[in-house]
C-alpha cells in the first residue's frame, strides 16, 4: 500500500475507535443485562485497533511517531469525560491519600476504623442510598454492596473491602498522597483519571525513546498509545498500574545503555508500584545483575522502612487475604493447568511450569537479553495463573511495544470475560480456561505467521533490555 492509502486506513480505523471508545464508555458499570454488548464493544475495538496499529506501524518515521502520540493522547482524553466503567479501587487510592495527608500511616487502620471517622466526607461515605427492604436483603443473601459486605452491614462507603488494611505497595501510596495535595476536593476523581491519561502518554514517549535506545524501531509504541486496554485502564479506570508501566519502560530503557543502578532503582520503584513486574527478574540477570537487583531490592526496601518502623507487620495490609481470596492459593486459578492435571497438583504444576521458563530466559539473557524474553516471561505467568484483573495486562501491552511483537495482545484482552464471568454467569476456571488458552493459542500462531513471513527480525542482541556492549564500560 502506499503511504496515502495507509494514511487513510489509519485515520479511519481511528474514527471507528474513537465511536467504540464512546459506545463502551457511555453504559458505566455493567451488569448482568449489559456486559455482553461491553464484551461486544470491546471486541470492536480491538479489531480496529489492530488495523490501525498495522497501518501506523507502516507509515514513515515522523508521520507514524506523530500519529501514535497524537492519536493516543486523543484517546485517553475521550476516556477522561467518562465515570470510571469498570473498577472502583480509585476510591481506595483516594482514601489512602487523605489519610497520609493527616499525619497517619496508611498501613495502621483499616477505613472504617473509627480512629478515622473525623476523615470521612461525603463522597467516600455517602448516606445510606437504600430502602429497609434493600438492607435487609443485602444482609439476608450475604450480599456485598456499598454499606454491606458479604452479608455485614457496615457504615457506607464506597471504598471496596473497608474492613481491612490497604494492599497498596509503598510507592504507589506515595502517589496517591501526592494526588491528594494536587486535587481540588470537587473534583478528586476526575484529577485522578487527567493524571493517570498524562502518565499513559508518557509511557507512550518512554516506549518510543527506549525502543530507539536500543537501537530498534520506536514506531512500535503505537502497539501500547491506541490500545483499548490502555485508555480503559489509563484515562478511564485510572489504575495505578500506569506509573509502574512508566517506571519500569524507563528502567528498561537505561538498562540498555547499561545505567545498571539507575535502573535497577527504577525497577524497584516500579515493583513498589504494584508487585507484577516482579516476574521479569530472570530477563534482568544479565552479566553483573546482581548490581541491578540490588539497586532494586535497596530502593524496594527503603520505601518500606519508615512504614514497617511505624506499624510493623501491618505492612503488608491485606495482601495475604487478597491472594488467598482471589484463589492464588489454588482454589480458583490456575485453570489451564486444570485441564491437564488434577486441582490440587495444579498449584505446584504451574510453579514448576513458571520455574522451568524463567531458567530458560535467565540463560539466554546471560548472552542475548530481549524484550521478546521478558514478554514470554510474563506472558506464560498470566496463561498459567489466569488471573481476572484486566488491568494487570498494562505490563503485557507495554512489553508488546517493547518486543514489538502484537500477536501477544491476545494475552492481555483475555483478562477481559474472566473479569466478568459472574455476570456472564460462567465458571471463573472454565472462564479462565477458554480464554487464556485461545490466547496463548494466537499468540503462537501469530507469531510463526510472522516469523515466516519475515515480518519482523529477531531482537537480538537487544530490545530495550541491558546488553553487554564491548566499545561501551557498563556505568554504576
Amino acid at each position: 500500500m502506499t503511504v496515502r492509502q495507509l494514511a487513510a486506513v489509519a485515520a479511519l480505523a481511528f474514527a471507528g475507535s474513537v465511536v467504540v471508545e464512546v459506545g463502551a464508555l457511555r453504559g458505566g458499570a455493567p451488569d448482568a443485562g449489559s456486559v455482553e454488548r461491553l464484551l461486544a464493544w470491546y471486541a470492536a475495538a480491538a479489531v480496529l485497533f489492530a488495523v490501525g496499529g498495522w497501518a501506523v506501524r507502516s507509515l514513515p518515521l515522523r508521520a507514524s511517531l506523530s500519529a501514535t502520540l497524537a492519536g493516543g493522547a486523543l484517546l485517553q482524553v475521550v476516556a477522561v469525560g467518562y465515570s470510571p466503567t469498570t473498577t472502583d479501587d480509585f476510591w481506595r487510592y483516594l482514601w489512602d491519600g487523605k489519610v497520609q495527608a493527616a499525619g497517619i500511616d496508611p498501613y495502621r487502620y483499616v477505613p472504617l476504623d473509627p480512629a478515622l471517622a473525623h476523615l470521612r466526607d461525603d463522597e467516600l461515605f455517602p448516606p445510606d442510598p437504600r430502602t429497609p427492604e434493600q438492607a435487609a436483603e443485602a444482609t439476608a443473601f450475604g450480599r456485598t454492596d456499598v454499606c454491606t459486605t458479604r452479608g455485614v452491614s457496615h457504615d457506607c462507603t464506597w471504598i471496596n473491602r473497608p474492613h481491612v488494611r490497604t494492599i497498596y505497595p509503598p510507592v504507589a501510596e506515595g502517589g496517591f498522597l501526592l494526588l491528594h495535595v494536587a486535587s481540588p476536593d470537587e473534583h478528586r476523581v476526575r484529577t485522578l483519571q487527567v493524571t493517570l491519561g498524562a502518565l499513559a502518554v508518557a509511557v507512550t514517549a518512554a516506549l518510543a525513546w527506549a525502543r530507539q535506545r536500543a537501537g530498534r524501531d520506536p514506531r512500535a509504541a503505537v502497539w501500547w498509545a491506541w490500545c483499548p486496554v490502555v485508555w480503559l485502564e489509563g484515562a478511564n479506570n485510572a489504575h495505578i498500574d500506569v506509573l509502574g508501566v512508566l517506571l519500569l519502560v524507563g528502567a528498561l530503557g537505561l538498562l540498555a545503555g547499561r545505567r545498571l543502578v539507575a535502573g535497577g532503582a527504577l525497577f524497584g520503584a516500579a515493583v513498589a508500584v504494584k508487585l507484577v513486574p516482579v516476574l521479569l527478574v530472570p530477563a534482568l540477570l544479565v552479566r553483573r545483575g546482581h548490581v541491578v537487583l540490588a539497586a532494586a531490592a535497596a530502593v524496594f526496601l527503603a520505601g518500606y522502612v519508615p512504614h514497617v518502623a511505624a506499624v510493623g507487620t501491618n505492612v503488608l495490609g491485606y495482601l495475604p487475604g487478597y491472594l488467598e481470596e482471589e484463589g492464588y492459593s489454588g482454589a480458583q486459578r490456575f485453570g489451564a493447568v486444570r485441564l491437564l492435571v488434577p486441582d490440587a497438583a495444579a498449584p505446584a504444576v504451574a510453579v514448576a511450569v513458571g520455574v522451568a521458563v524463567a531458567v530458560w530466559v535467565w540463560r539466554r539473557a546471560q548472552e542475548h537479553p530481549s524484550a521478546a524474553d521478558a514478554l514470554t516471561l510474563a506472558g506464560v505467568a498470566f496463561v498459567l495463573v489466569g488471573p481476572s484483573q484486566p488491568w494487570y495486562g498494562l505490563l503485557i501491552v507495554a512489553l508488546v511495544a517493547l518486543a514489538d511483537r502484537p500477536e501477544w495482545l491476545a494475552i492481555a484482552a483475555a483478562a477481559y470475560p474472566v473479569y466478568q464471568a459472574g455476570n456472564l454467569g460462567v465458571d471463573n476456571t472454565a472462564m479462565q480456561q477458554w480464554c487464556y488458552l485461545t490466547a496463548a493459542a494466537a499468540a503462537a500462531v501469530g507469531g510463526a505467521v510472522r516469523r515466516r513471513r519475515g515480518s519482523a527480525p529477531a531482537e537480538r542482541p537487544s530490545s530495550a533490555l541491558p546488553r553487554e556492549r564491548a566499545s561501551r564500560p557498563a556505568r554504576a
